[in-house]
């Protein structure tokens, strides 16, 4: 199965905005996947083709400043974010909408939620943030440390922190993610978003909107890598506590990107955390 790459223009915020998809399937059941910072849509390419296989049609978007999509002096935050995604999806003619999100994905897939016109029918949020409120240390962490550091072996060190299994961090693969992550814009991109974690993240927290989408009858889960150590595991369980009513599926021996490492154990346990309650047979599952 091939997976397709062309860009997308959406108008968000006013102006024409470009970002980069990847796509592969067809179909109506539309499976929208959504990285988090300082990532691409690429991220998810293992899910793509396994996804699409059991008949979903599968994209995953490049954020604002991120990958291939336009970069520079951004508006960058959550509702920017959602108001972009639920566009690029709008472009897919679809009868159902499945929001996977990771890490700040996740946020921005929770705030999609506010948007009647295009609504979220099923959502997964990955090592979320947004479910409690970003430490303040946290945010100057990610502003000073994880978006100004992208040398080569910075990038190597990130990719190490992401995936719990070391061998899959290749040179070739700290070598991209530099590229990218210094191409044309990304210096005025990195400090929007960087800004952003440093001041207003917690202004747009989703469990509110996470929870009334469950009340609504939509299948919504939480999802955590047993070792992740970027989004941690004691942030997952402050998450359960906040949204006690949520399936949590845990997915053993990998970090905060568990899609890459385990995808066969990823979709076992999405198809789990979609369930209903009674074919669930309980809140949380390790995978």
């Amino acid at each position: 199965m091939t997976i397709r790459q062309y860009p997308v223009q959406v108008e968000a915020g006013g102006k024409t905005f470009q970002t980069r998809v990847l796509d592969a399937g067809s179909g109506s059941d539309l499976i929208l996947c959504i990285h988090g910072v300082g990532s691409r849509a690429d991220r998810f390419t293992p899910l793509l083709e396994p996804l699409a296989a059991q008949g979903y049609r599968v994209i995953s978007l490049d954020l604002p400043g991120h990958g291939f999509a336009d970069k520079g002096n951004i508006p960058f935050s959550v509702p920017y974010c959602a108001e972009i995604a639920s566009k690029v999806a709008e472009q897919y003619a679809h009868s159902r909408l499945t929001v996977i999100g990771t890490s700040l994905g996740g946020q921005i897939g929770g705030y999609m939620a506010r948007n009647p016109a295009i609504p979220v029918h099923r959502l997964a949020m990955v090592g979320t943030l947004g479910v409690v409120p970003l430490d303040e240390r946290e945010g100057a962490n990610i502003s000073q440390v994880i978006l100004k550091q992208r040398g080569v072996d910075d990038c190597r060190r990130k990719l190490k922190a992401l995936i719990h299994d070391d061998a899959r961090v290749t040179d070739a693969w700290a070598f991209e993610e530099s590229k990218i992550n210094n191409s044309l814009g990304a210096d005025a991109s990195f400090d929007a978003i960087g800004s952003y974690f440093e001041g207003p993240i917690n202004d747009h927290l989703i469990a509110k909107d996470v929870q009334l989408l469950a009340e609504h009858g939509a299948p919504v889960g939480m999802m955590w890598g047993t070792e992740d150590t970027i989004v941690s595991v004691e942030t997952g369980r402050a998450s359960m506590d906040r949204l006690p009513e949520l399936p949590m599926a845990w997915i053993r021996d990998t970090g905060h990107a568990p899609y890459r490492e385990r995808p066969a154990a990823f979709i076992d346990a999405l198809n789990w955390i979609f369930a209903d309650e009674a074919t669930r047979h309980g809140r949380e599952r390790t995978f």
